[in-house]
């Protein structure tokens, strides 16, 4: 019987340090990339162990159903009981913001103060709610889609009212407290197996459209922490008792693989913000670390696979 793991994703880039991954350890593997991929969900799915890698900003490379078709093509799967990692309701908080603070809260993990709506006039009657300055994100979103600042509820009126406002694919838009951190950087947790792996810091000095991918590395740009410069630095001898919350959070909504995003205020607090279920890794970062995260999944795949009869 062939057995074989199944990647299903929208994206031919992010594919590929996973591609290196299995060569180096010989892992059978398919491609299924769902917007080239046809599938006939009158036969039964074939053999093998799913990995869910879709994500909330496939709109920006053109793929604005992907989701979708990735929440039918799962189904499928787990209606025929099929190893999936990273399932259905992975997938659900990948795709909206709003269900992530919602399983935040669930684990008294704190968050900065989020409100949205998907009415324009709604959204400037909530942002007088917040206490300036505050920001904008887009519920679906991923890379820092939608995040803008604004300094008061005048220039956020302006600019929802205007021509240059942005709105989410899904039409919900996020008001959310500003935390002013010093220094500039955010701290990202990644996790494999529901286990952390290890936490990265990148530099947000130039703001937030952020992806710890290769290709959105940029080498010559210093992070106020990293004494070797680079945007992205794991860190080394990393603590946080809120690890524990996470793994839980993780464990109850069926997430394997993923990143948690969060940022320290001025006073100390730590204000969890993100949680990616389509998480990259950087091999900048990854240089001086025995701990690699592409490596640390396949090997977390190939070893599912093997249990399968």
């Amino acid at each position: 019987m062939t057995k074989n793991i199944y990647v299903i994703h929208e994206n031919d880039e992010w594919v590929i340090p996973l591609r290196e991954s299995f060569s180096k350890i010989n892992a059978p593997y398919v491609e299924w990339h769902v917007e080239k991929h046809n599938f006939d969900f009158s036969k039964k799915p074939p053999e093998g162990v799913f990995y869910n890698r879709m994500s909330a900003s496939s709109h920006s490379r053109g793929h604005r159903y992907a989701p979708e078709k990735t929440r039918e093509l799962l189904e499928w799967l787990q209606q025929n009981n099929k190893r999936v990692v990273n399932n259905s309701r992975a997938l659900e908080l990948e795709i909206s913001k709003i269900e992530q603070y919602k399983e935040f809260a669930k684990f008294s993990i704190k968050t900065p103060k989020t409100l949205y709506s998907d009415n324009k006039e709604e959204l400037v009657y909530l942002s007088r709610e917040l206490k300036t300055p505050f920001i904008t994100k887009h519920n679906r979103g991923g890379k820092g889609l939608g995040v803008k600042y604004f300094e008061d509820h005048i220039q956020f009126e302006d600019y929802i009212n205007s021509s240059s406002f942005e709105n989410s694919i899904d039409n919900i838009t996020l008001l959310q407290e500003y935390i002013d951190a010093d220094p500039k950087v955010i701290t990202r947790l990644e996790f494999v197996k529901g286990k952390f792996l290890y936490a990265v810091q990148v530099d947000a000095t130039d703001g937030f459209e952020l992806c710890p991918a290769d290709a959105c590395n940029v080498e010559e740009k210093f992070c106020p922490t990293n004494p070797d410069g680079n945007k992205f630095m794991i860190v080394k001898n990393y603590i946080n008792p809120e690890i524990s919350k996470y793994e839980q959070l993780l464990k109850y909504n069926g997430i394997e693989i993923a990143g948690i995003e969060y940022i320290k205020s001025k006073s100390g607090d730590h204000y969890t913000y993100d949680l990616n279920t389509n998480t990259n890794y950087n091999p900048v970062a990854e240089k001086k670390s025995d701990l690699k995260g592409m490596q640390s999944i396949a090997t977390f795949l190939n070893n599912e696979l093997q249990l399968i009869n």
